[in-house]
């Protein structure tokens, strides 16, 4: 049965690999700007642009 359907197996895992790197490259190449904490926020685990920390100082 593994050698049957093994390359089943294998191509869904490299799939799933490769959507992962798919994912995070988009992620990379679409956020341009330098993530931090609100830790003054409601939910200070929410990230924030550092640039708009800086101001409400």
């Amino acid at each position: 049965m593994l050698r049957k359907y093994g390359w089943l197996i294998a191509f869904a895992l490299l799939m799933f690999l490769f959507e992962g790197v798919v994912m995070h490259l988009i992620e990379l190449l679409t956020v341009e700007y330098e993530k931090c904490r609100n830790m003054n926020s409601v939910n200070p685990l929410k990230l924030v642009r550092c640039s708009d920390l800086n101001v409400m100082e």
